[in-house]
């Protein structure tokens, strides 16, 4: 049975939404669920047959916020192992129509709470056009959300079944013409009901904490150019170099009056995510290897010039401290002149 929403109910639902969604996406964990790469994942699962081996790991390890880690949580790592493993059973099978394939992996995963949300995100892959991405906590969103507008099913509850999915898809799909986040509709309603859903994790955390989404995704040598900046003097090629060429960038878009900054200014405008870089470490390996000297980087003046130095031992040591640089988040720095273009 499909769900039901009268034009009212739907209105009286996006309104909710909109009104509670800033306050839900100012923790959403950008980096863990980057929306580029699925497009090419959904054109490569249109063929189950085509898809290698680590593409599969990949794309389930992002369902479950880890694509960026080496390891999962030993309960999702199992669920991903299992699906690679028994893929090449499930391609013999031919089960690719929707509830067929449902039904195989609901028999083949032993942990079907990590498997639901596993198999839900396949049958997305695979049918984008019929299923949205879906898993427990978005089910339990849209479940909240008919229980607040006293929808006549608002006594449901998840039974982790096809008809889950179904309903979720159909949920979804009324409600999203109704937002007004215009192109941004799908993204936003998507990533609220994650977030919504998955609410009371963040129960002990600080009321301070925010995440931000980066303003530079993607970036590339040969693609990158800016107006004010010579990026051209920049030689080196690791993380922490691109994380100052999109500083960089992201001042030739949003100028300052001078080149003076603090390192929270450059923290703010460097998220984490930037150009890709989602893997916390490496991330925050590359902000304290950008504020020091390692490699001959010369890229900021200190107002206390013996922090470049401690930034670069930082950088040296295998065993860091990942956030030395948000411990000095109000030094001033001042960018190096080198890299500003002459005017005229």
């Amino acid at each position: 049975m499909s769900l039901t929403l009268t034009e009212k109910e739907k209105r009286a639902i996006a309104t909710l939404i909109q009104e509670q969604i800033e306050n839900q996406l100012s923790r959403f964990p950008f980096a863990r669920y980057p929306v580029e790469p699925l497009d090419e994942w959904k054109r490569s699962f249109c063929d189950p047959a085509s898809v290698p081996s680590a593409t599969l790991k990949q794309a389930i390890s992002w369902h479950f916020g880890g694509w960026h880690r080496k390891e999962l949580p030993s309960a999702h790592g199992r669920t991903v192992i299992g699906i690679v493993k028994t893929w090449p059973e499930f391609i013999q099978s031919a089960s690719f129509e929707s509830a067929q394939a449902f039904r195989f992996w609901e028999g083949k995963l032993p942990n079907w709470q990590n498997g639901f949300n596993a198999t839900a995100f396949l049958l997305h892959l695979m049918r984008p056009d019929t299923f949205e991405i879906a898993d427990q906590h978005r089910i339990q969103a849209m479940l909240e959300l008919l229980k607040a507008i006293n929808h006549q099913e608002s006594d449901r509850t998840i039974s982790r079944s096809f008809q889950d999915l179904e309903y979720y898809s159909d949920f979804f799909r009324a409600i999203m013409p109704k937002l007004s986040f215009g192109q941004k509709n799908r993204i936003q309603l998507d990533r609220f009901l994650k977030a919504y859903g998955n609410r009371h994790s963040y129960k002990n955390v600080s009321a301070a904490y925010r995440t931000q989404e980066p303003e530079i995704k993607h970036f590339s040598w040969s693609d990158a150019a800016a107006q004010k900046f010579d990026l051209s003097k920049i030689t080196l090629r690791s993380n922490a170099d691109v994380l100052f060429a999109c500083l960089l960038l992201s001042l030739d878009k949003h100028p300052i009056e001078d080149s003076k900054l603090t390192v929270d200014n450059v923290m703010e405008r460097l998220p984490l995510g930037t150009a890709g870089i989602c893997n916390p470490a490496s991330f925050n390996y590359a902000m304290i290897a950008l504020f020091g000297s390692q490699k001959g980087r010369d890229y900021f003046e200190w107002e206390s010039p013996a922090l470049r130095e401690t930034f670069t031992e930082q950088a040296n040591q295998s065993t860091r401290d990942m956030k030395f640089y948000a411990k000095h988040a109000e030094q001033s720095i001042t960018l190096n002149p080198k890299y500003v273009l002459k005017k005229g």
